[in-house]
C-alpha cells in the first residue's frame, strides 16, 4: 500500500511540472506565432431572418454560466447565445409596452453584480436603456434641467428586469420597474453606456451603485453637458433610486444631485482602471479631439480640460477594451484601442501607466497591432471590442450582428507583409523544435484531463443531479444538484417517459408505457438479488460502486440522478447504501404506478427492519483504547433472554460462519476470494477479547451477529 501511495505522489508530482513546462512551451509558441501570423474567425451570426435593420448591442457574459452570452438589439430583443456562440432562443421582448411609442432604442445594458447570487438582492436583475419620446403619462421621477431655451421631447430610461428562471431563460415581464427617465432635448443625448463596478465588493461603499453616463454637447446647462451619474438604483420605500451621501455635488445647487462628473462632451465608454483603484478610464470626444483620462469623478471639465490625461489626438476611438486572455500575450494587460484609419478598421494599444503633458502626448502614442480590411470588416458599420469567458477579443460587427474572434494561428493572416523575409525562416526552425515537445506534452495532459474526469467519483456526483423530491401534490418531481437547497429542475411526472434503474453505469431494470415494462414483486426480488450481489463484492481501492436512477421525459431529455457513490472505502454521498435500495424500490413502485398501471402489480407493504448502529466512526479510537474498555463498547446493552441463551450454540473458531439475524444464509457466507478483510480483523478482536474473558458467551456470540448485521448496512 505504501509503494503504491509513493508511486501516487510522485506521479501528481510529476503531472504538475510537466503542466508547467507545456504552460511556458506553449506560451513562448504563442509568442513566436503572435509575432508573425494572427487569425480573424467568424465564430457567431446574430443576425435572424425576422429582425431586420437591427444593429446590436455589445455582446454580454452570462455570471452563472461562463457558456452563455446575452445579445441585445436596437428594438429591444434579447437573446440567449450558447454551445459555441449560437443563437438558440429569444427570451424576451423588452419594447412590447412601448407599442404606442413611435420611438424606441435600446442603448445600454447592465447586469446586477448579484446576478449569479441566489437569495441575494439583485439576483437575476439587469437593467437597460432605451431612448423613446416623452411619456407624459408616466409617474416615474423624470430628471431635468429648467431651461426656458430647452425644448425636452424625449426621455432617456432606465428599467430594470428579472429572470424567472434559475438558468436565465425568460424574464418576468411582471418585473418591469422603471428606475429613472432622464428629459434629453435630442437623440444624440442619450445613454451610451451604464455598468456597475466589476470589482467593489458587498462590504464596500460603493457596492450596488449605478454609473450612468450621457453625451452632451460643450456650452450645455450642467446635465447636458456630457455627465456621469451615479445612483442606487435600488427600491427603497415610495423612491424608485436613492442618491448616495457621497456623490461629489450634492451640496451644489446648480448640479443635480445625481451627478457624479460633468462637462465631459461626448463620453464614448468608461471603465475601472484598475481592480484597487476607484479610478474611472474615460474615453470622450473632447473639444474636438480624443481623449483618454482618468478621473475620480467630482470632475466639472465645462471649463477645464482633464488633468490626468492618458492620450490626446485627432483621431476618433470607438471602443476601448483591456486585454486579460492568454492567446495573444504580446498584449496581454494592455488597454486596446478601437480606431479607424481613413477607410479601414484597427487595433491599437497603448501604455495605461503613462501620462501625458496638455501639450505633448508623443510619449504615449498609441503602437498599431493590425488593421482590419474593408472586407472583414466595413468601414461604415458600428464595430465595438469585447471578450468571452477567458477574456479572449471578441470583434463585433454590430450592424451586421456577426461576431468575430482574434487569435493567433501557424497559417497565412493578417499583417504578414509587415515580417521580414529571413525572420520567416528563423521562426520556422524556432516552431519545429517545439511542435514535437509540445505535443507529446499535449498528449500527456490531454490523458490526464480525461482520466481525471472520466474516472472522478466526485466529477460524476458534481455533474449528475444528486437529489429528487417528491411534490405534496405527487404531479412533479423537484432534482437538486449537490448541496443544493433549492429545486434547480422541475420534472412533470405525467412527462416522465421511461425510468431505468443503474447499478455501475449498467442498466438493471427498466420501466416504460409498453407492455411487459412494468413493475412486481418478482421484478421488485430480482432488483435486491442483483444489489445484494454487488454489496458482498470487497471495495478494493479504485472501484467506484453507484446507483442512479435515469429520468427519460416524453421529449428523450434524460435526467441522471446519482443516489449512491462509493469509491473504495470513501463514500460520497451521505445515504448508506440500504437506504437508497429502499428510495429506489419506492421510486420504481411509484413511477411504474404512474406510467404503466396496467403492467404494474398491487404493492404489498412489507415491515421495516432495523438494523444496528453502524459503528465504523468509532473504529479507530476503539482500538487504541484498553481491553476492558473496547470489551465495554463492543458488549451489547440488552443481554439475551433465558429461550435465546439456550438457543446459542457453543462457540468456537469455526463460528465465522454464523448467520445475523434476519439474513439469508446464503448471503451471509461468502466465498473466500470475497472475504472482508475488515470483517475479518474484527471477528478476531472479538475472539481475542473472548479468551481474555473480557465477553461472556452470549456477549460474545451477540456481539458477532450484530457486526454481521453491520456489514449489510453500508
Amino acid at each position: 500500500m505504501n509503494i503504491k501511495r509513493h508511486f501516487f505522489n510522485f506521479s501528481w508530482y510529476l503531472t504538475r511540472k510537466i503542466k508547467r513546462i507545456g504552460f511556458f512551451s506553449l506560451l513562448l509558441i504563442m509568442t513566436v506565432a503572435q509575432s508573425e501570423q494572427l487569425q480573424f474567425d467568424n465564430i457567431s451570426q446574430l443576425g435572424l431572418n425576422q429582425i431586420e435593420n437591427a444593429s446590436w448591442l455589445p455582446l454580454v457574459r452570462n455570471p452563472s454560466n461562463n457558456q452563455q452570452y446575452f445579445a441585445f438589439n436596437a428594438k429591444g430583443n434579447m437573446y440567449l447565445v450558447e454551445d459555441g456562440m449560437k443563437v438558440t432562443q429569444s427570451i424576451v421582448e423588452l419594447n412590447t409596452s412601448h407599442q404606442r411609442q413611435s420611438i424606441f432604442e435600446l442603448s445600454a445594458i447592465a447586469l446586477h453584480p448579484n446576478f449569479s447570487l441566489r437569495d441575494q438582492l439583485g439576483y437575476g436583475t439587469f437593467y437597460s436603456a432605451h431612448f423613446e419620446a416623452q411619456d407624459k403619462e408616466s409617474n416615474t421621477k423624470r430628471l431635468k434641467e429648467r431651461d426656458s431655451k430647452l425644448t425636452l421631447k424625449f426621455d432617456a430610461v432606465i428599467t430594470e428586469w428579472q429572470f424567472s428562471s434559475a438558468k436565465h431563460q425568460r424574464v418576468d415581464a411582471k418585473s418591469k420597474r422603471e428606475i429613472i427617465r432622464i428629459a434629453v432635448p435630442e437623440k444624440s443625448m442619450t445613454i451610451k453606456h451604464m455598468s456597475f463596478s466589476p470589482y467593489a465588493k458587498s462590504w464596500n461603499d460603493d457596492f450596488g451603485l449605478l454609473f450612468v453616463a450621457i453625451n452632451g454637447l460643450a456650452e450645455q446647462p450642467p446635465l447636458y453637458s456630457g455627465v456621469i451619474l451615479r445612483i442606487n438604483p435600488a427600491k427603497f420605500g415610495l423612491r424608485s433610486y436613492t442618491i448616495p451621501n457621497s456623490n461629489p455635488f450634492i451640496k451644489d445647487a446648480k448640479i443635480k444631485d445625481e451627478i457624479y462628473l460633468l462637462g465631459g462632451q461626448n463620453i464614448k465608454k468608461f471603465s475601472w482602471s484598475d481592480k484597487h483603484s476607484t479610478e474611472l478610464l474615460l474615453s470622450h470626444f473632447y473639444n474636438n479631439q480624443s481623449f483618454l483620462s482618468l478621473t475620480t469623478g467630482a470632475e466639472d471639465l465645462r471649463n477645464k480640460e482633464p488633468n490626468n490625461v492618458l492620450y490626446r489626438g485627432d483621431r476618433l476611438i470607438e471602443d476601448i477594451q483591456f486585454y486579460h486572455g492568454r492567446q495573444l500575450p504580446n498584449l496581454r494587460n494592455k488597454l486596446l484601442l478601437l480606431t479607424k484609419n481613413k477607410q479601414n478598421w484597427q487595433i491599437e494599444s497603448v501604455n495605461k501607466h503613462a501620462q501625458v503633458a496638455v501639450q505633448d502626448n508623443a510619449e504615449n502614442t498609441p503602437q498599431q497591432e493590425w488593421q482590419f480590411t474593408t472586407q472583414q470588416l466595413a468601414s461604415d458599420n458600428h464595430i465595438t471590442l469585447s471578450s468571452n469567458k477567458d477574456d479572449e477579443l471578441l470583434v463585433v460587427d454590430n450592424s451586421e450582428g456577426v461576431v468575430f474572434q482574434i487569435s493567433s494561428k501557424f497559417a497565412s493572416g493578417l499583417n504578414v507583409n509587415n515580417i521580414p523575409a529571413d525572420s520567416n525562416q528563423q521562426t520556422t526552425s524556432v516552431l519545429s523544435s517545439y511542435v514535437v515537445v509540445v505535443l507529446l506534452i499535449a498528449a500527456g495532459l490531454i490523458f490526464y484531463i480525461i482520466k481525471r474526469n472520466v474516472f472522478s467519483a466526485k466529477h460524476v456526483v458534481r455533474k449528475q443531479f444528486a437529489q429528487v423530491e417528491l411534490s405534496e401534490s405527487q404531479q412533479q418531481m423537484g432534482l437538486y444538484h449537490r448541496h443544493q437547497k433549492t429545486t434547480d429542475t422541475i420534472l412533470e411526472v405525467a412527462a416522465i417517459g421511461q425510468c431505468t434503474v443503474q447499478l455501475n453505469g449498467y442498466s438493471i431494470n427498466v420501466i416504460n408505457k409498453q407492455s411487459g415494462y412494468g413493475f412486481n414483486d418478482s421484478k421488485e426480488q430480482a432488483l435486491r438479488d442483483l444489489f445484494v450481489a454487488e454489496q458482498v463484492h470487497k471495495m478494493i481501492d479504485g472501484k467506484v460502486r453507484q446507483v442512479s436512477l435515469l429520468f427519460t421525459d416524453l421529449n428523450e431529455k434524460n435526467y441522471t440522478v446519482c443516489l449512491y457513490m462509493r469509491k473504495g472505502s470513501d463514500r460520497i454521498t451521505k445515504r448508506t447504501y440500504t437506504k437508497v435500495i429502499e428510495d429506489v424500490i419506492d421510486w420504481c413502485w411509484f413511477i411504474a404506478e404512474k406510467i404503466n398501471e396496467k403492467d404494474t402489480a398491487q404493492r404489498v407493504e412489507k415491515p421495516i427492519q432495523t438494523s444496528t448502529v453502524d459503528k465504523e466512526t468509532n473504529k479507530h479510537h476503539l482500538d487504541q483504547a484498553p481491553l476492558h474498555n473496547q470489551a465495554a463498547a463492543i458488549r451489547p446493552v440488552a443481554q439475551p433472554t433465558m429461550a435465546e441463551s439456550k438457543s446459542l450454540k457453543v462457540v468456537s473458531s469455526t463460528e465465522y460462519r454464523s448467520k445475523p439475524a434476519n439474513v439469508n444464509v446464503a448471503e451471509a457466507v461468502q466465498p473466500s476470494n470475497t472475504v472482508n478483510t475488515e470483517l475479518v480483523n474484527a471477528l478476531e478482536k472479538l475472539v481475542d477479547l473472548k479468551q481474555q474473558g473480557f465477553l461472556t458467551q452470549e456477549e460474545f456470540i451477540k456481539a458477532k451477529e450484530n457486526l454481521l448485521q453491520s456489514l449489510f448496512d453500508k
